[in-house]
């Protein structure tokens, strides 16, 4: 019998083990990454390529050609696209940001044939038919519309032009009336010279075959249209002069705030460390922003920081919404929270906590192969490999309130932040 009065044992996390994936070629030059594991005869595919709005030349372009590719296709009408994925339970997800356009699959070993069949012919053949072209556009919009009402979208477009300048892709300046200047011979163009299958990275987890792998050849393997490109453009970063920005807007009831800056990206030394200290800030619920406004003060539902990565550039954010008449308070508030970390070294207690937090979070992102699949992918990005995960587990493990502080001090000045408010003025 277990005797319920003594508590399980309790042991530190010292190393976590990787699954390195296998890579091959295909024929016309893609690059596949396998990772082969689990029970399960199931499989996902990531499809990679190079075709977010970095590579476009009009607003929405990228994010839309990628959204509408499953409206049809050389062999099949949309209806049938879904049904082929809905009668074999398998799972398409089309989505794009500012690097890349993403196709993604999920589906049982046995259906793996006809449904990489179907993904092929939306990848290289869609023909983005007029008619569901425009409905799907028009809703597009509206949504949009709705969106960018809100406080918290104002906030984090502002915050991205002061960030990037209004003219570098990381910086959002679609309007509603970029929806109504879009023409379906855009998207055809775009799909035409980003879906490049010599640039596509591929993903694939799960318990595949080597059958599966030699279906995957016959059907993304083909040479033959675009080669890939040899360089990629360059769009200077030119943040704002002034560090306070505000949105007015008369009827909103919550203020959001967005406070920042750029930061090193991934292969900096420093960035460990930096999201160490992101995380004693705001990356947990036990936080020291969610104690200070979210539990002493009352002010929100909810307030973090993080670092947000993209291949070109990175940056440290602090996210929160907060009632109008109580937004100045927050922002002392927040200030506060940073000016401790910057002169007051991080007791042992605290840290101990943060750094069982921040192991426990990694061992959770690689339980499972698609999980584990799931991280690679963002590793893959960045042209990083999952060594970048073992130096973080080595930075975690004998990082020093010293290094801390010495981190705030170098990344968080007041005087360096940007600061965006939304709401209405007080």
């Amino acid at each position: 019998m277990i005797d319920r009065k003594i508590s399980p044992l309790v042991n530190d996390i010292s190393k976590i083990d990787f699954l390195s994936p296998e890579t091959w070629t295909l024929r016309n030059g893609a690059k596949v990454w396998g990772i082969k594991a689990g029970t399960q005869d199931l499989v996902k595919i990531d499809f990679m390529f190079n075709a977010g709005s970095w590579f476009q030349a009009s607003n929405l372009v990228a994010g839309l050609t990628n959204a509408y590719m499953n409206q049809g296709s050389k062999n099949y009408s949309a209806q049938q696209i879904a049904e082929a994925f809905d009668f074999r339970g398998a799972y398409l997800q089309l989505s794009a940001d500012q690097q890349h356009g993403y196709v993604s699959i999920l589906t049982l070993n046995k259906y793996f044939d006809e449904i990489l069949k179907v993904t092929a012919d939306v990848i290289k053949h869609p023909t983005f038919p007029a008619k569901e072209v425009k409905t799907q556009i028009a809703k597009k919009k509206q949504w949009f519309i709705v969106e960018n009402s809100k406080v918290k979208m104002l906030a984090q477009k502002k915050f991205s032009q002061v960030l990037f300048g209004e003219n570098h892709p990381y910086g959002n300046t679609n309007t509603a009336s970029d929806y109504d200047k879009l023409t379906r011979e855009q998207l055809v163009q775009f799909h035409a010279e980003n879906y490049r299958l010599s640039e596509c990275k591929i993903l694939i987890a799960g318990n595949y075959s080597d059958e599966m792998k030699e279906q995957l050849e016959f059907y993304f393997g083909e040479e033959g249209g675009l080669a890939a490109r040899e360089t990629f453009a360059s769009f200077p970063i030119v943040p704002a002069k002034e560090q306070a920005h505000f949105v007015d807007k008369d009827d909103a009831l919550q203020s959001a705030i967005r406070i920042g800056k750029l930061v090193v990206n991934r292969d900096h030394p420093d960035f460990h460390g930096l999201n160490i200290l992101s995380t004693i800030l705001g990356g947990y619920f036990g936080s020291r922003l969610m104690t200070n406004i979210r539990e002493d003060k009352g002010y929100t539902y909810g307030i973090g920081s993080a670092i947000f990565t993209f291949p070109h550039a990175s940056y440290f954010a602090i996210v929160t919404e907060v009632g109008t008449e109580v937004c100045s308070d927050a922002l002392t508030e927040i200030y506060f929270e940073i000016e401790k970390l910057q002169n007051d070294l991080v007791g042992d207690d605290e840290l101990d906590v943060v750094k069982n937090y921040l192991l426990g979070e990694m061992l959770r992102s690689i339980d499972g192969v698609f999980a584990m699949s799931g991280s690679f992918h963002t590793l893959l990005e960045a042209g990083l490999d999952f060594s970048h995960y073992r130096d973080f587990v080595t930075a975690i493990t004998k990082i020093t309130p010293e290094e801390i502080m010495q981190l705030a001090q170098k990344y968080l000045n007041k005087e360096e932040l940007f600061q965006v408010v939304a709401g209405k003025r007080q």
